[in-house]
């Protein structure tokens, strides 16, 4: 098991003390869970979030081959994969270079995507 799998046994609590977006997602890109840095981060609530479509609702600009394609390949694959990228995230606010680190875990059908603040370090 990879450490990062560790982080789907976290409850809601534990998960939003954790110092860098996280975010899991179904096969199919519906947001699963949505921890309170990420919430911080983006300027959306989990509850406004959670059930919709990461790539078509709440991050549209990840709806390109460079994000979503990614993630579209590794269920395809339906192996244990990981990628690790950096990202232009544009918000209303100004845009923000991200670390993303985005596994699939084909045992638990389920994505995550950790997030990481590039343009505060």
């Amino acid at each position: 098991m990879l450490p990062v799998e560790h982080l789907l046994e976290l409850d809601a609590g534990a998960s939003n003390r954790l110092p860098f977006g996280f975010i899991t997602i179904d096969p199919g890109g519906v947001i699963l869970a949505f921890n309170a840095f990420e919430s911080s981060y983006s300027g959306l609530a989990a509850p406004d979030v959670l059930g919709r479509s990461f790539f078509r609702d709440v991050a549209p600009c990840t709806s390109v081959k460079e994000f979503e394609g990614r993630y579209r390949e590794m269920v395809q694959a339906n192996a244990t994969a990981v990628a690790r990228f950096r990202y232009v995230f544009r918000f209303a606010g100004g845009d923000r270079l991200v670390q993303v680190s985005m596994t699939y875990v084909p045992s638990e059908q389920r994505g995550i995507l950790i997030v990481r603040d590039l343009d505060a370090a």
